[in-house]
């Protein structure tokens, strides 16, 4: 059985995956919402605001973006993720990446821009990275984003909104017929990207970010679902036929990660 926690202000589940198995002795899955809000920092400054902008649930908020040339300056700027790529698939493809994902760099974290179909600029994810073994580093404050960073300088309108996009959503228009493969995260996508690049590979940044919303541009696609191991399977495997059908994609759910180490996504196996 599994046990999600609750906001007392709202009473309202936190998020989908914020909880923890009764089984720990055969699962050991447990989630909280301490790591939830560390892991997704922004979350911390919109929760109470987003909270009462969803009363209804069927209403889109019009996205705000950012300017375009910040990602350009990043993109000038090393980060610890891209040199992990080079160390491990050589130069020339970390360079390849960079550039067809616009990999941004900030204090030595990488900045994972999410840039929508259109080419606008939705928000960055700040992220910090080992550069010898190519794993997220998971102190405090590891984790952060450029729009809550923006709100916290005081450099965003009151009435901005964010809107997420797909990770990688700019490269649907470069490859109009190829095949998408949809992961949870954005260094998964680049390891995939390197190592089957027939496919366009896009992130929907988490377990849950795998929404009818978030995927709309897949409609008319031919998709291929990756989830992580563990509950990402039963997750995505629920959701997926809804999903499916509300944006208009065919799809196959990949079982590849079923059986390897808990906690294990693509790129650790590839």
């Amino acid at each position: 059985m599994f046990t999600r926690y609750i906001d007392t202000e709202t009473n309202q589940y936190i998020a989908d995956d914020v909880g923890k198995c009764n089984r720990l002795d055969k699962c050991g899955y447990h989630y909280t919402p301490k790591q939830y809000f560390s892991d997704n920092e922004w979350k911390n400054v919109c929760f109470v605001e987003n909270t009462i902008k969803s009363t209804n649930k069927h209403s889109t908020p019009k996205p705000s973006f950012l300017p375009e040339q910040m990602v350009a300056t990043s993109m000038a700027q090393s980060s610890a993720h891209i040199r992990w790529l080079e160390r491990k698939f050589g130069v020339e493809q970390a360079e390849k990446i960079r550039k067809l994902y616009r990999v941004g760099g900030f204090n030595d974290r990488v900045i994972f821009w999410q840039i929508d179909l259109y080419g606008r600029v939705r928000t960055g994810k700040v992220m910090a990275y080992d550069q010898v073994t190519g794993c997220r580093k998971k102190e405090a404050g590891s984790v952060n984003w450029v729009h809550a960073m923006l709100r916290r300088e005081g450099s965003l309108p009151d009435d901005w909104e964010l809107v997420q996009s797909l990770y990688g959503e700019h490269l649907l228009a470069l490859f109009p017929t190829r095949t998408v493969a949809v992961v949870e995260a954005a260094k998964t996508a680049h390891v995939g990207s390197i190592l089957l690049p027939n496919l366009v590979w896009v992130a929907v940044d988490s377990m849950t970010g795998l929404t009818a919303e978030r995927l709309k541009p897949l409609v008319g696609r031919n998709v291929i679902l990756f989830p992580d191991e563990g509950r990402g399977y039963e997750y995505w495997r629920e959701k997926a036929p809804q999903i499916a059908s509300e944006v208009g994609f065919t799809y196959r759910l990949s079982s590849f990660m079923e059986g390897h180490e808990t906690g294990s996504d693509i790129a650790d196996i590839l």
